[in-house]
Order: C-alpha cells, then sequence, then structure tokens
C-alpha cells in the first residue's frame, strides 16, 4: 500500500495546485453522474454540507491509506446514516468512484497510468472493507 500511498497524496496535491479546493468539480460530477442525487443537496444552496461531506472523504481515505484508526468504521456508519437519507450503498459507494474521476478530467493528460491503478486497488479496498 506504501505506493498506492505516495500516489494518491501525490494526486491530491497536484489537484489542490491546479484547482485549490475541488469540492465544486466532484460534485458537478456527481450531479452529471447522478442528476437525482441533487435533489438531496436542495437545503444546502451554500455548498456547506457539500464541503463538509467531502472533507470526510477525504479524511476516510487519508486514515485509510494511514494508520487506520477510523476510516473504514467511519464509512459503515456514513452508509447507515445517509441510508436514512434515502442513499442507497451503491450510490453512497460511488461518491468515492466520482471523486477519482473529477480528479482525473482535473488533471488531464497528467492523469497517469499508475495514478489510475492505484486510486482503483485503494478505492476498490476501502469500500469493499466498509461492506
Amino acid at each position: 500500500m506504501g505506493d498506492d500511498t505516495a500516489i494518491v497524496s501525490a494526486t491530491l496535491e497536484q489537484v489542490s495546485l491546479r484547482v485549490g479546493d475541488p469540492t465544486p468539480h466532484v460534485f458537478r460530477r456527481l450531479f452529471q453522474e447522478m442528476p437525482e442525487a441533487q435533489a438531496l443537496f436542495v437545503r444546502d444552496p451554500e455548498g456547506l454540507v457539500r464541503g463538509q461531506m467531502f472533507q470526510v472523504t477525504m479524511e476516510s481515505l487519508l486514515d485509510y491509506l494511514g494508520d487506520r484508526s477510523y476510516g473504514a468504521t467511519l464509512i459503515q456508519i456514513e452508509r447507515v446514516n445517509h441510508q436514512g437519507l434515502g442513499v442507497e450503498t451503491g450510490m453512497f459507494d460511488r461518491f468515492y468512484w466520482t471523486v477519482m474521476a473529477a480528479f482525473r478530467d482535473i488533471l488531464g493528460p497528467d492523469w497517469t497510468p499508475e495514478m489510475d491503478e492505484a486510486w482503483t486497488r485503494v478505492l476498490s479496498d476501502l469500500t469493499a472493507r466498509a461492506d
């Protein structure tokens, strides 16, 4: 996982340098992929909930890449919490993949096959462990 950690971390840095806060890009991509998800944010006109959701997603990912003290458990808890909001497990898990796709869009030709492989491995493992 060491190489994957370095690659994912480098990706996060590159995305941040390219666009600053990627939250708007991620949610634009989410709403393109799943228009039905936009209705879930009708009470978030300022994007505060989206910002927090993205932050928690990144924190759980970074924890998972690090000492794994809470990330996988947090995902399990949030899956249950989101079911109460009408978010099915598949939609919840898909958000991680949407983040990856948005980052790939942001980096364009700078997105490498190594990045794609590392992100795919990490997200596959992370979402499988949250079952």
